[in-house]
Formats: structure tokens, sequence, C-alpha cells
């Protein structure tokens, strides 16, 4: 890991408040665009809350909305406080209240897992803020509010150092990115495990999220019946469901209310891990937790630029995985996913509804996920780490710790 030499951590230096003063509070947040952001402060929490022993009375608040309060009220947090502020669906509305809640709350620093508007807002309020992101190599443009902060802990991918040295960004510290520890051993696997992860995106209308969920999801049950078809009743497999949002999870079926479930990041691990094959959407968090425990992987389309630009940085680096890709299934030119990010997702929108209206197509999806529900069959567990165990090897895994201890060091000097 590399970082900035200047900035160590002291946590034995930090200030403790007066016993008979109210408990000092430190703002959470998590932008609401895909799993990832809120996945990341609930394992960052368990070790701060450990390391902040020192602090004396402390309140920890989160502040957020969408699916990232699914994810907090999902998890066993404990938050002191869970507040629902929504900047995106009226964002007027949404800064007022916000600012009204710090104004409040009087927090001595404002953590935030990659959303511009509330550290453009806690800066306005002269508070500090910490930014955790997750994407430091993708952003067209760097903020100005990520460079008036105390702090920005970036995890490690590809790009990431490139983009401090040409930034000339004095103010990060980059982390091995979140994600399990990799399995050593090989159990026995079954079943097929699909995955969502965080697909919401407050650019996206509900309706393209769910179309999307529904489409994998029928695609997937036709496949692993064709699957179980063929195949001798004792390797017969059940195809298990997993989402980051309540809104998919009531909506894959209408028919089934239990069709999908949401569970808690450790049970999807082990879910993942005992599954003979993943179908997962691209996401980081995804991709890491694929590379230490799961067996075979197949990614599904992309929902947005992000999934397909990762996809396609990991597999420039040499990185052998298997993708569906849009144009494999409507037979027209790939899509562009370096343009802008609205007519990306328009793009990625034309393609979802011509494979929603052509049996072709579909057939086509069919396929795709049967030939690799067939070889994970032929194959079970994997003999040799699994190729996305390259991403761990490269870039290490952290717990939640390394990000922890860089809060703290902030904690020791504001």
């Amino acid at each position: 890991m590399e970082e900035n030499q200047h900035l160590v951590h002291h946590d034995a230096a930090i200030k403790t408040p007066n016993p008979s003063t109210s408990p000092t509070s430190i703002v959470f947040n998590a932008q609401p665009f895909g799993g990832g952001p809120g996945a990341t402060l609930t394992a960052v929490m368990p070790y701060l809350r450990s390391r902040l022993k020192s602090l004396g009375p402390i309140a920890l608040h989160y502040v957020g909305s969408s699916l990232t309060m699914d994810l907090q009220k999902l998890t066993e947090a404990k938050w002191d406080g869970i507040h629902n502020v929504d900047l995106y669906t009226n964002p007027d509305m949404g800064k007022k209240k916000l600012v009204s809640l710090l104004q409040h709350l009087k927090p001595r620093l404002v953590v935030t897992a990659m959303d511009e508007l509330v550290a453009a807002a806690a800066q306005m309020a002269g508070i500090p803020v910490v930014i955790i992101d997750l994407l430091l190599w993708f952003w067209p443009s760097i903020s100005p509010h990520w460079r008036q902060a105390e702090l920005v802990i970036a995890a490690e991918f590809y790009g990431v150092q490139e983009r401090i040295t040409s930034e000339k960004l004095t103010n990060v510290v980059t982390v091995s990115p979140l994600g399990p520890p990799a399995r050593t051993t090989r159990d026995p696997s079954s079943g097929v495990l699909l995955n969502f992860g965080g697909m919401i995106n407050p650019l996206m209308p509900n309706e393209e999220y769910i179309a999307y969920s529904r489409l994998i999801y029928n695609t997937a049950r036709r496949a692993i019946y064709l699957r179980n078809a063929a195949l001798p009743e004792s390797q017969r497999a059940k195809l298990t469901v997993l989402v980051a949002s309540l809104d998919v999870a009531q909506g894959i079926d209408p028919e089934d209310p239990d069709a999908a479930r949401m569970v808690l990041p450790d049970e999807a691990l082990k879910l993942m891990a005992l599954s003979e094959l993943t179908f997962c959407t691209a996401g980081l968090g995804n991709l890491y937790a694929a590379g230490a425990v799961a067996n075979q992987v197949l990614l599904l389309p992309p929902l947005h630029e992000g999934h397909a630009i990762q996809t396609h940085l990991i597999q420039k680096a040499g990185v052998p995985v298997d993708a569906i890709e849009w144009h494999e299934l409507t037979g027209r030119a790939p899509i562009d996913y370096y343009r802008d990010s609205l007519e990306v997702m328009g793009n990625v929108s034309k393609a979802q509804s011509e494979v929603i209206g052509s049996p072709k197509a579909q057939a086509a999806l069919v396929n795709r996920m049967l030939a690799a529900m067939l070889r994970s069959a032929s194959t079970g567990a994997l003999a040799q780490d699994p190729p996305l165990r390259m991403l761990i090897n490269e870039f290490g895994q952290d717990d939640g710790d390394a990000m922890a201890a860089q809060i703290m060091d902030v904690l020791a000097r504001v």
C-alpha cells in the first residue's frame, strides 16, 4: 500500500472531550449509486468504533437515502442515529434538510463515501470532510470538493496511482480494496447464485433496473431448467437470487415475493463460496468478493459505464474473466462506454429493451447462461485459484481497519 508519508496515525494523540459534555458527533454518508459506498461504511464502522474508545463519549450518525438506507437497516451497524436525507429526488429540499441536520448535530467530522453534494454542504458549513473514494481512477475530472477535503482515502485499482500523480493530489492516501480474506480450501459446491448486488442509480428510473432484474432473473430460471433437464437428477441445482435493494426484491417477480432476498454481506459470501457458479454484476465489490471466494463466475451485461469499464480494465490487465456484452445479444455494434454517462445509460436502455422484446436475443442470453452452467457442473469447485484472484494478488484486501485508521488520523488533527 502506498500513501503520503507525511500522513501518519496518531490515535493516542486525539483530543478527549470533557466527560460532562454531550457526545462528540461524527456524520457518515454514502452516495446512493450502487451498493459499494453503503457497504463500505458498514465494513469500516465496527473497526472505527473500536478505535474511537479513546475519544470518550461519541455518537455516530448515518445520513443517506435509497438503497443505502436499506443496507444500513439490514445490517446490525447500530448507528446512534439514522437520518433519511435525499439529495437527488429533490435537491433543494434535500440540501435544506441536510444543512439543518448538520447545524443540529454540530459534527466534528463528516465522512462520505463519494457523495459530492454532502461534501459540499459540510465544507460550506466549515465542517472537516473525509472522502472515501472507491473510484478515483474513474471520474472524468476531480471535484474541487475532493481537493478541499481533509483527506481522500482511495481504494487501489488500475489507474489510481497514475491519477494521483497526474492530478497532483497531495491529500490522498491509498488503501487496499475492501473484501473478505481469500479462501484457501476448496469445499464441495453446488447450485447457482444470481447476485445482482447494488444496481440502483438515482439517474436511472426505477423501472429500468427492475426491468433489468426481471430479464436476467427469468432468463436464469429458463437456463437452470434446461440445465437440470440435461443432467442426471443427482446433479440438479437450485437458483438462489440476492439483491441489495428492497425495490428490486419486491419487483423482480410479482408472483413470488420470496424470489429474491437481501442478506448480510457475510451470508452472501458464504453462498458465493458454496455455489458452483456465480452470475453477478461487475461492481467492484462483486469482483473482489468473487476473487476471494467464488468458484466459476459469469459477469452479467453492464447496467452503466462503470460496470463495463471495470471489466475492460481487468481484461486489459490480463485477468481472464467471462462477461456478457449487450452486442452479443442484439447483434448490433458494441456500446461505447467511454461517452457521457447519460448517453451510455440511454444506449444500455435501448439494448435492454431490444433484448426484452426479442425472443432471439433472449434465446442468446439463455444459451450463454446455460453454457456457463453446464461447464461449471462438469468441473465443480476449481482446483486452482479463480481468475479474479489476480485482483487480490495485485492490490491486496482490507477488512475496513485501514480506512478506520486513516479516519482516526484526521480526528487527531481537527
